[in-house]
């Protein structure tokens, strides 16, 4: 029998992921909440062969250590990483046969990100319900924007430099357009209406190509 636990939070719900990844006859898939710092320890003494890390803690609790993951790659477990914590540890640790997953993986394996706080953002105690937007999202909405020719390359720059300068609990669509708005002195309008239908969620994205491919792999 396969043992299978997935960490996830505020990227994906339980209910979304279980359409894609759950119990059959061969393995046993079980949910937890996003990883901290000596849930992997606790995974291989319960049996568990595949992990799967979507979401983790960085402020609240200790972070998922690399070491940790390193120990359980010695016991041969299989550990796949994607979209927050996930995409972080993979990129660094994917040369010891973390496996990594999606795009956030692949920019911060390639450089182009390199600090976690593109993938932070608050999340409510219970259930994970996101409170923020994390900066990789609001990244790839206003690159789509851009390339939709709702935004000039002006604002732009402006909507990216606003959001990248508050505080991760505090990047809001509506704090940071309206910060904007009054650094232009005009207004986004287009933008809002874009944000509302053609919102970029990336990390979600990867966190169901992390589940599909643990699926292919354990069938």
């Amino acid at each position: 029998m396969i043992k299978i636990i997935i960490y996830l939070g505020p990227s994906l719900s339980p209910k979304e992921a279980k359409k894609i990844l759950s119990s059959n006859t061969n393995r046993k898939v079980t949910y937890a909440p996003p990883i901290k710092r000596g849930d992997i320890p606790n995974a291989i003494n319960e049996g568990f062969n595949i992990i799967g890390i979507v979401d983790g803690f960085f402020f609240r609790e200790s972070a998922v250590s690399p070491r940790e993951i390193m120990e359980a790659l010695k016991d041969k477990v299989k550990i796949y990483g994607a979209s927050s914590m996930g995409a972080l540890r993979a990129s660094e640790l994917d040369r010891y046969g973390m496996i990594g997953i999606g795009k956030i993986y692949h920019l911060y394996r390639d450089g182009t990100l390199n600090s976690d706080d593109e993938v932070a953002l608050s999340f409510e105690s219970e259930g994970y319900t996101p409170l923020s937007e994390p900066l990789i999202n609001i990244r790839e909405t206003i690159k789509k924007a851009f390339e939709n020719n709702v935004l000039n390359k002006e604002e732009y720059e402006v909507v990216f430099k606003s959001a990248k300068n508050l505080y991760f609990p505090e990047r809001r669509w509506e704090k940071i357009i309206q910060n904007s708005e009054n650094i232009l002195n005009r207004s986004l309008s287009n933008l809002t209406e874009f944000v509302k239908s053609n919102r970029v969620d990336i990390k979600r994205e990867d966190a169901i190509l992390l589940l599909k491919r643990i699926n292919e792999d354990s069938k």
